[in-house]
């Protein structure tokens, strides 16, 4: 087995396999989303990863698999809802780790979506997410106008409610969204 000492946030490109690959790990909660949204965002994911098993901060998790209309909805929520089908295994208690943590964490299972929607680069939903939930409990009204110009026109293109809050909008409207600002 060769041992390569790279930083994994640096590398998830340069990861090649003859088939997908089943990732599963007890993920260092500080970059826990970092290294989720790299995966998501490499060019090969399809081709690379069958499953992912992670362990997370369990306020981590809730965001990571909520849905639209919730507290917890935000830019992970879509982000990994975009490619994977999630699902929340377990919550874990800190009695079942030495040293114990002073949170709870969570077992999550992602699994890459059988169908897309293709985005010219994944850093475009970022963006747009990034965007729109800076100030969650806004009205989307001024993330629109951010993004475009012509924002009342495309919003009443794709049926976009500009009193609507980010966390009310759906991933799919978030794709479209990405898909008209690329």
């Amino acid at each position: 087995i060769e041992v390569i000492n790279k930083d994994i946030l640096k590398c998830f490109n340069d990861f090649k396999f003859s088939r997908p690959i089943k990732v599963f790990g007890n993920l260092p909660y500080n970059v826990s989303t970092k290294i989720l949204t790299s995966f998501i965002k490499t060019e090969n994911f399809y081709e690379s990863y069958k499953k992912f098993v992670f362990v997370f901060q369990k306020e981590v998790a809730d965001r990571i698999v909520a849905n639209e209309n919730s507290k917890n909805y935000g830019r992970i929520s879509v982000l990994t809802a975009w490619k994977t089908e999630r699902t929340k295994i377990l919550d874990i208690s800190p009695e079942c780790f030495y040293p114990k943590p002073k949170v709870w964490s969570s077992l999550i299972s992602l699994s890459p979506k059988p169908k897309i929607e293709i985005l010219k680069k994944a850093k475009n939903l970022e963006h747009i997410t990034n965007t729109f939930f800076h100030n969650r409990r806004k009205m989307i009204k001024k993330p629109m106008k951010l993004l475009f110009k012509n924002y009342e026109k495309i919003s009443k293109e794709i049926n976009l409610d500009l009193n609507l809050r980010p966390q009310n909008i759906s991933v799919n409207k978030f794709l479209e969204i990405c898909k008209i600002y690329e």
